[in-house]
């Protein structure tokens, strides 16, 4: 996260030092732009707290991990199927040449490590679960977390639903004006809308898309323009995530709640859209 905050903080200063030095920038002022991508999720450990009929515990620094898609040209490359990978969307508009404001999703996942120590801290009531090894109370004690006890993952989405801004500097551009080199970044803010799938001591629970809590982030990256109309972009964003009211077992009303810190790896294929033209800038 702070290589991401420095990185950051570098691009948004850089204009202040060399920006009437970049030679024959395009202006992508009254532009659209849209890209599609895939990303690689990694997070911290997080305490997740666990409400509803006979059971009200927390799991304590729990390790997971995201559950990415197998390469397969049949799925990443299949319009009906463009939504199984991990992927990033966004849709934007230029404000200025430099300032553009978007909306989008990232589709991450999130899955519990199925087998691992962990700490727990709660109650399980014993005349509605099976707690052959396991006692009801519990304080803040090892056991073994594994399937047959939970099976708790965002798998058809931590979804992060949300709007941002990002800063655009072009440092670079080829003789004949074809190809140019960009930096951005910038703050995001939304919603987080899990579709969370859990199972608990052998039943599994059928859920829906429910939103569960508020994210914001930062990203920076780089991004290869291709004539006017194209880029290819790579990304690096970290967030945070507090989550208050994730939907365990619909319709009755079993919740969990977490707070998860995230950091996401990705890269896109894009376009603009617009009347995007050429300055020239002359050095000084």
């Amino acid at each position: 996260m702070r290589c991401v905050i420095c990185s950051l903080l570098l691009l948004l200063t850089l204009p202040m030092f060399g920006q009437s030095e970049v030679l024959d920038k395009t202006d992508k002022h009254r532009s659209f732009y849209f890209y599609w991508g895939y990303n690689r999720a990694y997070y911290n450990r997080s305490d997740v707290h666990f409400k509803g009929d006979g059971y009200d515990f927390t799991l304590e620094r729990a390790w997971a991990h995201d559950m990415p898609e197998k390469f397969d040209p049949a799925v990443y490359f299949n319009p009906t199927q463009l939504t199984v990978p991990q992927f990033n969307f966004r849709a934007g508009y230029y404000l200025r040449p430099d300032l553009s404001i978007s909306l989008g999703w990232d589709h991450m996942k999130y899955h519990l490590v199925p087998t691992q120590y962990i700490r727990i801290n709660g109650t399980i009531d014993p005349t509605k679960y099976p707690l052959e090894n396991h006692s009801s109370e519990f304080n803040h004690e090892y056991f073994l977390y594994t399937p047959a006890f939970m099976n708790y993952h965002h798998s058809d989405g931590f979804n992060f639903v949300r709007a941002g801004l990002e800063k655009r500097l072009p440092f670079c551009r080829s003789r004949n004006r074809k190809f140019t080199g960009v930096l951005y970044g910038g703050p995001s803010f939304g919603f987080m809308l899990p579709w969370t799938d859990f199972t608990f001591y052998g039943k599994h629970y059928e859920n829906k898309p429910h939103v569960a809590g508020i994210g914001m982030s930062l990203n920076c990256g780089g991004r290869f323009e291709m004539g006017k109309h194209f880029f290819v972009q790579v990304n690096a964003q970290c967030g945070w995530t507090s989550m208050n009211d994730i939907l365990l077992q619909w319709p009755d009303d079993a919740r969990a709640s977490q707070r998860i810190v995230f950091v996401e790896r990705s890269w896109a294929l894009g376009t603009y859209i617009g009347s995007g033209n050429k300055r020239t800038n002359e050095a000084k």
